[in-house]
């Protein structure tokens, strides 16, 4: 074992002597992104600059897999697996069970997204040989705004699936299929729809391999589009209904009940209406999102059109979906996205590299693309859009007021908090993001269901300006004299109450008419 090691050592030892300067400066600029991200992102979050969705959800959700037992997420209504599948999660207990929390899932966030520059560089040095030009790609990966936007906006397991999928796409040019399935795992379990992604890769590697003079080679696609097939009926039918009282995933509804109820008459609305498709993949934003994804890679993605399908699915769900965040790059969203339009842009450049003009300026191109579109669209350091992290200008002033309001609250206490004060106080079983539960608000499946009592909440953290003025009435009788709460904290606009009494006239009713008014509006519809 001791020589296997030596062995291996010296191997690794001899290749990163032997590794080209544009493989050196590729691992370099990994770090630096990673490091930079990472440590915005600790600040943002301790500057309170993240929000109840998505990371007090994800943190909450990660501590409670990290205790076992109970799994159901009171930031959002519902069970970690009835949201989505994740398995991911187990990965990061360890580390929960060590202390982590908001500030370690930016920093790995920021690390996964960094790390993605290195099979980016594998990727275009295989293609072109030539290793200064495939760290032009790197430069363009690294400063691809809509990476940046995912570091930005809290944490997602979604965002680590753009390496592994880089990684397979590489594995699978060099024939290296059992490294290739490990990726393919590692993606489909960051969530559940990945699936749909993995489908199209498999299909993109059929039509890739169908000349393959190796069997095997030609029906290895075919096996991964089976496993993301199977992945996704398993989890989509199966494993989220289960835990979600054996209703479908929240967001088929949530986010696509313009096109049906369900996701069969969703499909089959989009084969019968392809005008209405069209219509909605015209649309201003549309046609924006587009640009925004594009023009960073210089446009390159077009001529690589077989590995832009494998982005088919996601794009078509952000194109004719009801939430207008799916289709900004300034979210999530465009997480399975990434790999394809990388790859595309590498095979897009490789199409043209025949030509001699574009042998001569096309690094230049990518870099020059890649540094404009950051400028303009990024919240980078170089970017005007870098004041959106939390603390890029001074401390939050009101600092030194939030952090006592936080210290105010047991560990073990049940609290509701405003949308920037609950990550804070996310690592317990009863958190709930203000008005929940005294008023339903983005709860469950849009629904009362599992709603405690609000006598069961202990305190109330609030900041003033996340109160809207239709709860403003409700909340000034709870800290009132002689209403539930004992105001313990009031500054600056920040305000913590504990309770002394139960008053269901304060405390009850609010929930109840609010429940009844959503039944109602469920029934009529």
């Amino acid at each position: 074992m001791i020589e296997r090691t030596k062995q291996w050592a010296n191997a690794a030892y001899a290749s990163a002597r032997s590794a080209h300067p544009a493989a050196w400066l590729t691992v370099l600029g990994a770090v630096f992104f990673s490091g930079l991200f990472g440590f915005l992102g600790v600040r943002h979050h301790q500057n309170f600059g993240t929000w109840s969705y998505d990371m007090g959800i994800y943190d909450q959700a990660f501590w409670l897999v990290s205790r076992g037992g109970q799994s159901f997420m009171t930031v959002r209504g519902l069970e970690f697996w009835g949201h989505h599948f994740n398995p991911i999660a187990i990965l990061f207990a360890p580390f929960y069970w060590l202390g982590a929390g908001p500030g370690f899932l930016y920093v790995v966030q920021a690390t996964a997204l960094g790390a993605g520059a290195i099979p980016v560089y594998l990727i275009a040095r295989d293609r072109f040989s030539r290793p200064w030009v495939a760290l032009s790609f790197v430069f363009s990966y690294l400063m691809y705004a809509p990476i940046q936007w995912i570091s930005w906006a809290n944490f997602h397991p979604e965002a680590l699936v753009v390496t592994p999928m880089l990684f397979a796409w590489w594995f699978a040019m060099r024939l290296q299929w059992r490294a290739f399935f490990i990726c393919v795992l590692i993606a489909l379990c960051t969530r559940e729809d990945t699936a749909l992604a993995v489908i199209m890769l498999g299909l993109v590697l059929v039509i890739r391999n169908r000349r393959s003079s190796v069997r095997y080679d030609r029906w290895v696609g075919a096996i991964a589009a089976a496993v993301g097939l199977g992945w996704y009926i398993v989890t989509t039918k199966l494993i989220i209904p289960f835990f979600n009282d054996w209703a479908q995933p929240f967001y088929i509804q949530y986010f696509y009940g313009n096109y049906g109820a369900s996701m069969p008459e969703i499909i089959a609305n989009i084969v019968k209406r392809p005008d209405r498709v069209i219509s909605d993949a015209t649309k201003p934003d549309r046609v924006r999102f587009y640009r925004d994804l594009l023009t960073p890679l210089g446009g390159l993605p077009l001529l690589g059109l077989l590995p832009l399908l494998i982005l088919a699915p996601q794009m078509l769900a952000s194109v004719i979906g009801l939430s207008p965040y799916a289709r900004q790059i300034r979210w999530q969203y465009t997480s399975v996205m990434i790999a394809p339009l990388m790859i595309a842009s590498i095979e897009g450049a490789w199409l043209i590299w025949r030509f001699q003009v574009v042998r001569k300026i096309l690094p230049f191109y990518l870099v020059f693309s890649a540094y404009v579109s950051n400028v303009a669209w990024s919240p980078s350091p170089i970017s005007k859009n870098y004041s959106v992290w939390s603390g890029s200008n001074g401390p939050n002033p009101r600092l030194a007021t939030l952090q006592a309001a936080i210290q105010l609250v047991p560990p073990n206490a049940s609290v509701t908090a405003t949308y920037t004060m609950l990550p804070q106080l996310s690592q317990r079983e009863q958190v709930y993001d203000w008005p929940n539960p005294f008023v339903p608000a983005y709860w469950g499946n849009d629904d009362c269901k599992r709603l405690p009592s609000p006598t069961t909440v202990e305190y109330i953290v609030v900041d003033r300006y996340g109160v809207g003025e239709r709860d403003l009435p409700m909340f000034q009788a709870m800290i009132a004299p002689g209403g539930p709460f004992k105001v313990l904290l009031d500054a600056d606009n920040v305000v913590v109450a504990q309770r002394v009494s139960t008053d269901d006239a304060v405390d009850v009713a609010p929930q109840l008419a609010a429940c009844n008014e959503l039944a109602a509006r469920r029934s009529d519809s």
